[in-house]
């Protein structure tokens, strides 16, 4: 076991999400508990930091949410804030992170990747 200097921040839908992604006639999972991201933060000392950190990279976290889904920003919702990804999805915080993975952890930039 690996300990990852990092905080951690897992997202899950909550119903307006669920709605929005609905309205795009989407093929939709039949388990949204599966869904949503989890968000690796620089590590902060305090508990003010780490919401600090959360609203700082609020807006981003949102709309990789959202283009996971939809990638035409036209329909995406005009409010992308911290009160908005509050709304929209259930944040759980953990102030550290543990790698209990086998493989190497590889990291790369998103528009690197072909699979996005």
């Amino acid at each position: 076991m690996k300990f990852v200097n990092r905080c951690v921040v897992s997202l899950k839908p909550k119903q307006p999400f669920i709605d929005w992604a609905t309205g795009l006639g989407t093929e939709l999972p039949e388990d949204w508990s599966l869904e949503g991201g989890a968000y690796f933060l620089d590590e902060q000392e305090t508990e003010e930091g780490i919401h600090q950190i959360v609203a700082h990279h609020a807006v981003d976290m949102f709309e990789n949410e959202l283009s996971a889904w939809e990638e035409d920003h036209g329909r995406w919702p005009e409010k992308r804030d911290i009160d908005a990804l509050k709304e929209w999805f259930d944040l759980h915080i953990s102030v550290a992170g543990f790698d209990i993975g086998e493989e190497s952890l590889m990291t790369a930039d998103l528009a690197d990747l072909e699979v996005m």
